[in-house]
C-alpha cells in the first residue's frame, strides 16, 4: 500500500500524515507527500523545507509517527521509527533532481515555513506567483531543500469490516533486523 502510495498521486496512501512532539511535548501532525518507499530497508521518505519547525522536531527526538487511512480498502497504517534529516549526498541530490519544477518553487520562500505574515501570503518570490521557475530560477531552492527519511521499527494495520475488523502488530529493533508481530484485539 505504501509502496503504490509513493508512486501513484491518487492513492490514499500518497498523502500521509505525519506526527512530530515540538520542544514543549505536544504532538504536531501535517500532511505530507509521501515521496519514497523502500520495502526491503523499511523505510519511508517525504521532502521538506530546510526551515520548517518539523526538521528541529525530528532532530530533537529522532522519533516520528506516520499515519494514513485508505478508505477505499477500510485500512489504517500506523508506522513509527527513528527519523533523520538529510540535507546533502546521493538521497538527497537523487530527490531533488526528480522534484517537478512547480513543486520545487515552493523552497524558494523568501520566508521560512510558519513564520509570522502581516495577512494571507503565498510566500512566494512576486515572479513566481503564477507561473514555475525555470531550471535555473529553480536552483536557488536546493538551499532550502531536505529529504526526511524514516527506519520504520512499528507498523500497526487496522482493517474495518462490517463483520468484525481485524488488527495486527509488527516490530523490529533495528533497521535489518527480523520483524516479529502478531495479532491485536481491533
Amino acid at each position: 500500500m505504501l509502496a503504490h502510495g509513493a508512486a501513484d498521486r491518487r492513492r490514499a496512501c500518497h498523502t500521509p500524515t505525519l506526527v512530530t512532539v515540538d520542544a514543549g511535548g505536544r504532538p504536531c501532525a501535517r500532511t505530507v507527500v509521501l515521496r519514497g518507499v523502500d520495502p526491503e530497508v523499511g523505510t519511508l521518505r517525504c521532502h521538506t523545507d530546510a526551515r520548517s519547525p518539523k526538521v528541529d522536531e525530528i532532530t530533537r527526538s529522532g522519533w516520528v509517527s506516520w499515519h494514513v487511512y485508505d478508505m477505499a480498502a477500510k485500512v489504517q497504517l500506523r508506522c513509527g521509527g527513528s527519523a533523520r534529516v538529510e540535507r546533502e549526498g546521493a538521497t538527497v541530490d537523487v530527490a531533488w533532481d526528480n522534484t517537478p519544477l512547480m513543486s520545487r518553487r515552493c523552497y524558494l520562500a523568501p520566508r521560512a515555513p510558519g513564520a509570522p505574515s502581516e495577512g494571507p501570503s503565498a510566500n512566494l518570490p512576486e515572479a513566481l506567483i503564477e507561473r514555475d521557475p525555470t531550471s535555473e530560477e529553480s536552483e536557488g531552492g536546493r538551499a532550502h531543500f531536505a529529504v526526511v527519511v524514516c527506519d520504520v521499527l512499528e507498523i500497526e494495520w487496522l482493517w474495518l469490516h462490517h463483520a468484525g475488523h481485524r488488527r495486527a502488530w509488527w516490530s523490529r529493533d533495528g533497521v535489518g533486523e527480523a520483524w516479529r508481530g502478531g495479532w491485536l484485539e481491533p
